[in-house]
């Protein structure tokens, strides 16, 4: 083993330079230690015997100044040490790892200690690394995590608990890095948290649901984490109990979201009823709008629609985590309750106005409250169908075919209400996404009807494939129109206006996450839908948008699945538009020249080697043919045994396979005007000779060859010319005849 000089390096410059140099060349000492792998990982026992020593020294050496470093009055050397420390860990595995418990005290230390917020949640990354390394051997786990987790986790919470009078200085990333580290511990030790359950519970709640009224704004990494961690809490209750508190709590989530939705919807008479007997408590339409905080328990107070609409997405946002986050034991899905609360979210519509200026809404209003407070309402409605389809695309993609009991009532409800939320990206979005998970299990059944509701759906979609509204084209044919009414007279800003408002910049139009998903939809419109219910003018649209996309596979979706219209007739292929552009496809160059495969089989072998004596054979007659050709002057000795007739060894060699005939002056000849009758047969064939001495015919016997077909073939063609070329060929197999 030779030596890095990284490790010297390192060593020179953690003891030469000062402390308050050190951040500084963190990332240059980070880069040395991830060179030093194998001496610290290698056992001191098992080092070769020339740096045996000196690889110890330096490796000992390392870990004492780190040791210093972490304990020292500096706050540079401090964050240095945690960085350092957290790298040799990783690099050196056990044998550095089972020597640590001094650095996780001087880690736990550090949290107590007025350093930054940026070298404490290094630390808390460090030390949750640490233990998660230390899961895999129970020897390190008794001596290291059990003695110091519960210290940290209370060192974490007074971190970030409310009764600290720094708390709302604390940068927001060091709660959220708290956060992943309780939610990647506490599976693995769930009876060490289990004490701190009503703590965690208390510091994660600022956090679920946040709304305007809190004063603090929380990024939505935040709030995922958040969630996260409250979800997985049920998975520290003793006795396996964790199913049943798992669906205690969803019931609890749902009765809440029932009980907000009953203050956030009052300006809305409902005609939703419920199916699981949830009864709404009456509600004060003269006092402002609020909820919550009544109760310790109970999330922050809020007040007003706008707050009451964050509260009830936040609510719904919680629900769609507990389908998301794993389970330690088997659950018990409410599936009546979530469907019937989901029905509520979607039964509101907006409001929409005619032509004439007038409003319209399906929904009635409650003639008590304001008009503030309903347009605020209808602000908000759209973040509730996206909430509301998101608890439907999670659950489909958790329970996958399990979902089909319920997935066609999931998806009218959806398409029910898309006319009122299709102008909001974020709903189409997750609409086309409820789709794609819904029309794999259900798309093939689906009936006329059925199919009718999914055209606003495949009109939206295909629009946001192309990158084109509706808007900016009625638009430019309306200024058309109005300029068909004036006079000529024309200027150069009129003509730059009408450039702009006909060619709109796609990406900005449309973000790219609505176009991926529209794509992916309107493959499974051709794929996964009976194309016998759907119009022809909505099929030439679908194929339309996946030209002009370039979508190899929608194109290519479209082949396989054609349209017949009611005429019976069908609709022109794009094959010729999927072979123009995209001809370098495997997939295409199969549709395209399909292929039979060899048939792989024992005999294969057989017939290769078949083969192969043909060619010899045939390379060898085209040898035999031209020696006779010169010795057309050479008559055949013949010898006269009984039975037949065999040609000389000395003038024909036996090993060739060729038929050789005699004219009528008894000469060989070869084959015949072109033709080249050698050939292999599994026959034997007779042919007379006529012998110059004694003018008696004689037998030419041949060793039957192998293959019969090709013989059998020689024999009609001979028999066509025996005529014009005097070939005498019988198929006579005795000699008896010839005597007589």
């Amino acid at each position: 083993m030779s030596l890095p000089p990284e490790l010297r390096v390192l060593c020179l410059q953690l003891s030469s330079t000062p402390a308050d140099h050190l951040p500084r060349l963190t990332p240059v000492l980070l880069g040395h230690v991830l060179q030093c792998q194998i001496p610290l990982s290698t056992p001191i026992g098992n080092a070769g015997k020339t740096d045996a020593a000196t690889s110890s020294v330096l490796v000992h050496k390392l870990k004492t100044q780190l040791t210093t470093l972490l304990n020292g009055r500096s706050p540079e050397g401090r964050f240095t040490a945690v960085v350092l420390i957290k790298a040799v860990v990783e690099v050196g595995g056990w044998e550095v790892l089972r020597g640590s418990e001094q650095w996780v005290r001087g880690l736990l230390s550090v949290l107590g200690k007025p350093d930054p917020a940026a070298t404490k949640e290094l630390c808390i990354v460090a030390l949750t690394k640490i233990f998660l390394m230390t899961h895999e051997y129970q020897t390190l786990v008794r001596e290291i995590t059990t003695p110091t987790l519960p210290t940290f986790v209370t060192s974490c919470l007074n971190l970030i608990s409310s009764k600290s009078p720094k708390m709302h200085d604390l940068p927001l990333s060091l709660v959220e890095t708290i956060f992943q580290s309780f939610a990647a511990l506490l599976p693995r030790h769930t009876t060490i948290y289990r004490p701190f359950i009503p703590q965690i519970r208390v510091v994660t709640r600022p956090y679920l649901a946040p709304t305007l009224s809190d004063g603090i704004f929380v990024p939505s990494s935040l709030r995922k984490d958040a969630r996260r961690l409250n979800v997985m809490l049920h998975q520290t209750v003793a006795k396996n109990a964790g199913g049943e508190e798992w669906g205690k709590a969803v019931r609890e989530l749902i009765r809440y979201i029932h009980i907000t939705s009953d203050h956030v919807f009052r300006a809305a008479l409902e005609d939703w009823e419920s199916t699981t007997g949830y009864i709404a408590d009456p509600v004060d339409v003269s006092e402002e709008l609020s909820g919550g905080g009544k109760t310790v328990d109970d999330l922050p107070l809020w007040t007003g629609v706008r707050s009451g609409v964050e509260r009830l997405v936040g609510l719904l946002g919680m629900l769609e985590e507990y389908f998301q986050c794993e389970t330690s034991s088997v659950v018990s899905i409410p599936m009546g309750s979530i469907l019937d609360m989901i029905n509520r979210m979607l039964s509101i519509s907006l409001p929409s106005t005619y032509p004439n200026g007038i409003e319209h809404s399906n929904t009635r209003l409650n003639p008590a409250i304001d008009r503030d407070e309903k347009d605020g309402l209808w602000t908000g409605l759209p973040e509730i169908y996206v909430a509301a389809s998101q608890i439907i695309c999670s659950i489909a993609a958790r329970l996958e075919q399990d979902f089909v009991s319920v997935a066609q009532g999931s998806l009218d409800q959806v398409l029910w209400i898309f006319p009122s939320g299709k102008h909001s990206i974020e709903f189409r979005l997750v609409a086309y996404n409820v789709a794609t998970k819904i029309l794999p299990l259900i798309g093939q059944s689906l009936d006329r009807s059925s199919v009718s509701k999914l055209i606003p759906v495949i009109r939206s979609c295909c629009k946001d494939i192309q990158g084109v509204d509706s808007s900016h084209v009625t638009g430019a044919w309306d200024q058309k129109s109005q300029s068909n009414g004036q006079d000529n007279g024309q200027n150069i800003d009129s003509f730059l206006r009408n450039s702009q408002v006909n060619a709109p910049d796609s990406l900005t139009d449309r973000p790219r996450g609505v176009s991926l998903a529209g794509t992916k939809l309107l493959r499974l419109f051709f794929s996964k839908l009976p194309q016998r219910h759907i119009d022809v003018s909505i099929r030439s649209l679908m194929e339309r948008t996946a030209i002009l996309s370039n979508d190899p596979r929608a194109m290519l979706a479209s082949i396989l699945n054609p349209f017949v219209g009611k005429n019976g007739r069908a609709l022109p292929s794009v094959l010729p538009h999927l072979a123009q552009k995209f001809s370098h496809y495997d997939a295409v160059e199969a549709l395209l020249r399909p292929r039979m495969p060899l048939l792989p089989s024992g005999s294969q072998q057989f017939i290769e080697e078949n083969l192969d004596n043909e060619q010899l054979d045939d390379e060898e007659m085209d040898t035999a043919v031209e020696n006779l050709a010169n010795q057309q002057e050479t008559f055949l000795p013949v010898v006269d045994t009984p039975g037949s007739f065999t040609t000389n060894q000395s003038v024909l060699d036996p090993s060739i396979p060729a038929v050789i005939y005699s004219d009528h002056l008894g000469v060989a000849q070869p084959s015949f005007r072109g033709r080249d009758y050698s050939t292999s047969s599994g026959h034997v064939v007779n042919q007379k000779l006529v012998s110059p001495d004694n003018n008696q015919a004689s037998t030419l016997t041949h060793a039957p060859p192998e293959n019969s077909h090709a013989q059998a073939a020689l024999d009609i063609e001979m028999a066509e010319d025996s005529d014009a070329e005097s070939v005498h060929l019988t198929m006579q197999l005795d000699t008896d005849s010839e005597s007589e």
